[in-house]
């Protein structure tokens, strides 16, 4: 454990948290911001006609669809005044910025993240009592079957290009010295597509490619077909009620 403290040490564990990759629309950046939810905060860079616009790609939006709130027009028009004071614009939900020069773009991020949270941080203002927390009833799930000795929660994996994730449930041998399964939840429809990437990633990794990787999802919460079958490429899709199923493997020897 590291006992000082100094600058550039705390700049590095900042840095540290922030991830750059390329999509289809453009760069995704992981901020060293955190949603309510624990989930990180991600924006979306995209070069324009006459300049670069930033954006949250509507995920504060899905984090009130998936809180059971239903966002709409009215709740943008709500909330446009306050987003307003972070320099930053909604269209449909989706917080964005706009610059012209490159050296604008870092302190964009920083307020298209920020105006995101605001957005999102709706949900721990809702008059209704919170929803149940499907990942922690999972992990619940999963220690209680497996052991709390053989499960590390939000441990840090590497894909084969360099890609981090923070896996929910590992599940290790009786040895403790390998990981054996890596557990997902699925709580909405919005999720598909980051456990999708995720375990596609992680699927192609030498180091993991023969640790299982199951998806847990919420049976009162169905999940299409066409996603399911999506899902399957990479892992395996389960539901809730079949846990202590799947994990009976793991609750014996390894």
């Amino acid at each position: 454990m590291t006992t000082t403290l100094d600058a550039a040490s705390l700049k590095a564990a900042i840095c540290h948290l922030t991830e750059v990759e390329v999509t289809n629309q453009g760069f995704e950046i992981t901020l060293p911001q955190v949603y309510h939810s624990g989930e990180s905060v991600v924006v979306v860079v995209a070069r324009e006609r006459t300049g670069f616009v930033v954006h949250d790609n509507s995920y504060a939006a899905m984090l009130l669809s998936s809180a059971g709130l239903s966002p709409g027009r009215r709740l943008a028009e709500a909330l446009r005044p306050q987003i307003a004071e972070y320099g930053c614009d909604v269209d449909g939900l989706r917080v964005f910025r706009r610059c012209e020069d490159s050296d604008q773009l870092a302190i964009s991020m920083v307020l298209v993240g920020s105006a995101s949270r605001l957005m999102a941080d709706q949900a721990l203002k809702a008059d209704r009592p919170p929803l149940q927390d499907f990942k922690s009833s999972l992990l619940g799930k999963v220690v209680s079957l497996v052991g709390r000795d053989r499960v590390r929660t939000n441990e840090e994996v590497s894909g084969h290009l360099g890609s981090r994730y923070r896996v929910s449930a590992m599940i290790l041998d009786v040895l403790l010295a390998k990981p054996v399964a890596f557990i997902e939840p699925i709580a909405d429809r919005e999720a598909i597509a980051r456990r999708f990437k995720q375990f596609y990633d992680l699927k192609v990794t030498p180091e993991y490619e023969s640790v299982e990787r199951v998806a847990v999802y919420d049976e009162t919460n169905p999940i299409p077909s066409g996603d399911a079958l999506l899902l399957e490429e990479v892992g395996n899709l389960v539901r809730f009620a079949d846990v202590p199923v799947r994990l009976r493997p793991w609750m014996t020897v390894q």
